[in-house]
C-alpha cells in the first residue's frame, strides 16, 4: 500500500488545506475551508451556541462546546461578575484532550513508519480505557505507565522537563512500545531544525486578548489569517500557558516530544497550573455589555471564540460570533508550516507527513506537488 502524505479524496464540506512544497511564501500553503460558518450561529439563541458551535466543528466539538458555552455565561453575566470555569467543565476537557492525545498517537502515527503499508498495521494498538467518551485520569495514567512509559507518568515529565530533547531520545531508544518504534522510525527527519513562528500565548494578557478580539470583530478575513504582535504565531502542546520552562519547538522531534509529555500532565494528580485538570488554560473576559472572548487550551492548541449577544435571559440571541481555531494560525499564509514548506521539496513525502502531523490541522492536507499555486484574495490557511 503507498503511502499518500497526509491526504485524503474529497474534503467535504470541511475543505482542505492545499500544500506546494518548495514554493515560496505566501504561495505554497492555501485552504478551501469555508470562511465565517460560524456565523450561522448567528440569531440563534444564545443557549443554544455551545451545541450549534459543537456541531458546526464536530472534530474537537467538545472544546468549541466548553469555549462558545464560556463565552455565553460570561456575555450574559452582570458587568463585574468574574467569570469561573467550573471544575467539571476543567475535568472534562482534560479527559477528552487526553483521548484527542492518544487515539493521534495509536490510530495515526503508526503510519509514519515503513510497516504502515501492511493494511493491518493500525489494528494492532488497542486504546484499553482510553477510548471512554471522557477516560477516568487516575485508570489512564495506570495503562499509559504499562502500554505508553514503561514507567509512571510522573517520572516520564521529571525527566523530560529536565532535558526534553535528550529524554525523549533517551525514552524512544530503550522503550520496548510501539509509539516509541515509531519515534526512532522517523527520528532522523524529525531532528532536522525548521522555521517557526513565535508561540502563542495571548490568553497571558487580557489587554492582547481585547485587541485580539476589537480585531476579530472589525477587521473581515481576520481569523484566516490572524496576526499577534504584528507577527504569526503557533500553537500546540509545546505553547501551553503554564509550561513555564517554554518546550523550545525548532524541530519536529520536540513537537512530537511536548504532545507526550501533555499527555503524561493530564493524568497527574491536580496542581494549580502544573497537572491534572488545572493543566490545561481555559477562562473568559468581557469585552462589554453582551460581548466577551473565552479561550481553551485544546489537543492541538489554542482556541478563542468572541460572541456578542442581544436581549437578555432565556430570549437572548447571537448578535455576532467569531472562531479562531489552531489551524489558523499554525496554517497561515506566512505562518510556521508555510515557512516549513519553503525547505522541502515536492518529493519530501515522508517530511511533509511528519510535519503535518506534529502540527495536526483539523482538515485534511493534500500535497499538491510541483503544480504552482495561484494567488487569491481568498486564499488564507
Amino acid at each position: 500500500m503507498s503511502r499518500t502524505p497526509v491526504s485524503a479524496d474529497g474534503a467535504g464540506l470541511a475543505g482542505a488545506l492545499h500544500a506546494h512544497p518548495g514554493q515560496p511564501r505566501p504561495f505554497n500553503l492555501r485552504s478551501s475551508r469555508p470562511a465565517g460558518v460560524e456565523r450561522l450561529a448567528v440569531g440563534r439563541l444564545a443557549s443554544q451556541l455551545p451545541v450549534t458551535l459543537g456541531s458546526l466543528f464536530s472534530l474537537c466539538g467538545h472544546a468549541h462546546r466548553l469555549c462558545a458555552g464560556l463565552a455565553v455565561a460570561t456575555a450574559l453575566a452582570p458587568a463585574g461578575t468574574p467569570a469561573v470555569v467550573p471544575a467539571a467543565l476543567r475535568q472534562r476537557l482534560a479527559a477528552r484532550t487526553l483521548r484527542e492525545h492518544v487515539q493521534r498517537l495509536w490510530l495515526e502515527a503508526p503510519r509514519l513508519r515503513p510497516d504502515a503499508r501492511h493494511p493491518d498495521a493500525p489494528r494492532r494498538f488497542a486504546l484499553g480505557p482510553l477510548v471512554a467518551a471522557e477516560p477516568e485520569l487516575a485508570a489512564s495514567g495506570r495503562w499509559l505507565q504499562a502500554h505508553l512509559f514503561g514507567m509512571s507518568p510522573a517520572g516520564w515529565i521529571e525527566r523530560w522537563q529536565t532535558a526534553p530533547a535528550d529524554w525523549l531520545d533517551e525514552w524512544a531508544g530503550q522503550s520496548d512500545g510501539e509509539i516509541a518504534a515509531t519515534l526512532r522510525a522517523v527520528r532522523p527527519d524529525a531532528l532536522r531544525q525548521q522555521p517557526g513562528a513565535p508561540a502563542l500565548r495571548v490568553h497571558a494578557d487580557p489587554a492582547a486578548l481585547g485587541t485580539l478580539a476589537v480585531a476579530l470583530r472589525d477587521q473581515p478575513g481576520f481569523a484566516r489569517a490572524p496576526l499577534w504582535q504584528g507577527d504569526c504565531a503557533e500553537t500546540g502542546p509545546w505553547t501551553r500557558l503554564h509550561d513555564d520552562a517554554g518546550t523550545p519547538a525548532d524541530t519536529v522531534w520536540l513537537r512530537l516530544g511536548a504532545r507526550l509529555a501533555d499527555i503524561a500532565r493530564l493524568v497527574q494528580p491536580d496542581a494549580p497550573g502544573r497537572a491534572g485538570t488545572l493543566w490545561l488554560d481555559t477562562g473568559a473576559q468581557p469585552l462589554g455589555p453582551g460581548e466577551a472572548i473565552a479561550w481553551v487550551e485544546m489537543s492541538r492548541g489554542l482556541l478563542l471564540h468572541r460572541v456578542a449577544i442581544e436581549g437578555e435571559g432565556d430570549g437572548a440571541r447571537v448578535a455576532d460570533c467569531q472562531v479562531l481555531a489552531p489551524t489558523d494560525w499554525n496554517f497561515h499564509p506566512d505562518g510556521a508550516v508555510a515557512r516549513a514548506l519553503e525547505t522541502l521539496s515536492a518529493t519530501d513525502h515522508d517530511r511533509l507527513e511528519l510535519l503535518i502531523h506534529a502540527y495536526d490541522p483539523c482538515v485534511p492536507l493534500r500535497n499538491e506537488g510541483h503544480a504552482p499555486l495561484e494567488p487569491k484574495e481568498t486564499d488564507h490557511a
